[in-house]
């Protein structure tokens, strides 16, 4: 069974936060299907997470007319990525020519914009993420994860983070805020003060699963 998660979104750099949660989990080849109204916001989700692998905000368009943009250098340490906006698309027949068995079958992140209009051509286990346009500013994003994905390295970075208590300032955090687990950002600096200072100890020996989970 695919794992469920909703992540919300109150403004954009909230739904930059859940792009750079999603990169940590992101592999070489994985297909990911971007699901939500027009004006969603999916295309914008590509610029955000695209600025994980290198590529300027500014370099991602909507590929509307020319149905497949390409991202990324093949010869670079990031995965490149296949943007493909289907909705102008009859069927799958269509992908032939944009190259689609190399495409899927490759090391490209696949990003799918209107996937349902390919379904057919597009892998059982691909990621879904379904954007709701909740207000003008606020969006909310479904996640139905592959339930293998669960095994990879700093998984529970796209999970929804607890409301908690800042250990600066002893004030409640909300799970959705940009300064998560610290109250503001000044609280965040505080305690990298604190760690330079060597005021903060670690009780046992650092092992590798802990690496892991900041990865």
């Amino acid at each position: 069974m695919p794992i469920e998660l909703t992540r919300n979104a109150p403004s954009l750099e909230h739904t930059r936060v859940i792009a750079d949660d999603l990169a940590a989990i992101l592999r070489r080849g994985d297909v990911v299907r971007l699901e939500g109204e027009m004006g969603a916001g999916k295309t914008t989700f590509v610029r955000l997470l695209a600025q994980n692998y290198g590529i300027a905000e500014e370099a991602v368009s909507s590929p509307t007319f020319v149905i497949m943009n390409i991202y990324g250098d093949e010869d670079s340490d990031h995965p490149t990525l296949a943007h493909l906006d289907c909705y102008r698309l009859g069927d799958e027949s269509e992908l032939d020519a944009l190259g689609w068995d190399r495409i899927i079958g490759g090391d490209a992140i696949v990003l799918i914009e209107w996937p349902e209009r390919i379904d057919d051509a597009i892998p059982v286990d691909a990621l879904r993420v379904s954007i709701d346009h909740v207000d003008e500013t606020t969006r909310r994003f479904r996640f139905s994860i592959p339930e293998h994905w669960a095994e990879r390295a700093g998984f529970d970075a796209i999970r929804p983070r607890p409301d908690t208590t800042c250990p600066v300032t002893g004030r409640a955090v909300s799970g959705d805020s940009l300064t998560w687990p610290f109250a503001s950002e000044q609280a965040r600096m505080a305690d990298l003060n604190a760690w330079f200072n060597e005021e903060h100890v670690i009780s046992r020996p650092i092992e590798q699963a802990d690496l892991e989970q900041g990865e």
